[in-house]
């Protein structure tokens, strides 16, 4: 049993070494894949982010940053994203944990988000719970901005 401590704490140690010794995410990325990356980082926060007592401009940060067919169902969905939260007492607050830019040219992206958020509504209790989400965007480009056109929730 005392061995199997000892492996524990130096497995733990060897991952703090590796995690404080790892590049910057962005440092391996070009600029237009940090400006992609960037564009889906402030979509996924925004799509994760609820607060029941002021869902109006919580709304309106997804749909900024949208397009299309996703902003379309978003807009059409908005009075009943705002019922929920309330009548559930919802508060969200993401956090993108990685984030890789897949296949991509000068007018499309797709990016793949690990994020958590820590959510609490009525039934947990003051105490969040941490939720955990992989997403899927695509996003295209529209004059000098990257929208997103797309969120999957991904496995």
């Amino acid at each position: 049993m005392w061995g199997l401590g000892v492996l524990l704490v130096a497995l733990v140690a060897a991952v703090v070494v590796l995690v404080r010794s790892a590049p910057a995410v962005d440092e391996d990325l070009t600029a237009d894949q940090r400006e992609v990356a960037a564009a889906a980082r402030t979509e996924a926060l925004a799509f994760l982010t609820v607060d029941h007592r002021n869902m109006d401009p919580l709304v309106d940060a997804v749909l900024a940053g949208a397009t299309g067919e996703f902003k379309e169902q978003y807009a059409d969905q908005r009075a009943r994203l705002v019922r929920e939260a309330k009548r559930t007492g919802a508060i969200s607050t993401g956090e993108v944990v990685a984030l890789g830019v897949g296949d991509m040219d000068a007018d499309s992206a797709t990016v793949l988000v690990a994020a958590n958020s820590d959510v609490s509504n009525n039934r947990t209790g003051e105490k969040p719970q941490t939720r955990y989400y992989r997403l899927r965007l695509d996003l295209v480009r529209e004059g000098d901005r990257w929208l997103t056109n797309n969120v999957q929730f991904v496995r």
